[in-house]
């Protein structure tokens, strides 16, 4: 903790731009730590309050988003880290960010209202792709390039540290298949890319189905 009050100013605007290096417990105690070290400068100095006041509010407004975050299950996959999960609303897409994502890879179709998550994803400064699908059923052989030039952008990503959230609507048929083709893409085994897969999201491992890991095989560079 700083000695001085510039020197915690520093040290609290260093923690406000990368406040969950250690994670979110840690980020709520330093949180904590913050406003009552600031109070009480207030208290014996309450000329600095134009100066410090905003940085509380600051921080209190950032520990109250802490407070309600819904954490993200980031999981190492090729250099960078993979998450998978439901459709994100606005208050996800900010937490996906606050947790460090850079990327979110939406498989839902026009109809369902993907141009809206791209509309909250780049004003929440995410990347946004997207490869529609209008059903869980596997796709058919003439999109496969599709997919494979897909995962070549998400290899690209991950081995330069960027983070994915990949979703469709629940995060189960969609999501799982396109994760486990991917997976078997990156030349994992099978059993290692259900094992990914179960990592990422347990409900999602639970749900796919067998057909639509089936699909998946197609990816798997032999």
């Amino acid at each position: 903790m700083g000695n001085t009050i510039q020197e915690l100013q520093a040290e609290i605007k260093d923690w406000l731009d990368d406040p969950l290096k250690e994670g979110i417990e840690a980020a709520l105690e330093n949180a904590t730590t913050f406003t009552s070290r600031l109070q009480e400068i207030l208290k014996s100095n309450p000329s600095a309050g134009r100066t410090l006041g905003p940085l509380i509010g600051k921080v209190k407004g950032l520990q109250k988003r802490l407070n309600n975050i819904e954490p993200i299950n980031w999981v190492s996959i090729s250099g960078g880290h993979l998450a998978i999960g439901h459709r994100p609303g606005s208050k996800l897409i900010s937490d996906i960010r606050l947790q460090g994502g850079t990327h979110i890879l939406t498989l839902l179709s026009e109809s369902e209202g993907a141009k809206v998550i791209q509309k909250e994803a780049l004003k929440k400064e995410l990347e946004w792709l997207w490869l529609g699908m209008s059903s869980a059923e596997p796709p058919s052989k003439d999109r496969m390039s599709e997919f494979t030039s897909l995962f070549d952008e998400m290899i690209n990503i991950l081995d330069n540290q960027g983070r994915i959230y990949l979703h469709c609507s629940a995060g189960i048929h969609r999501t799982g298949m396109i994760s486990y083709a991917f997976l078997r893409y990156l030349g994992y085994a099978k059993e290692g890319a259900q094992t990914n897969l179960q990592r990422l999201r347990p409900t999602t491992h639970e749900g796919v189905g067998e057909k639509r890991m089936a699909w998946g095989e197609l990816f798997y560079k032999r």
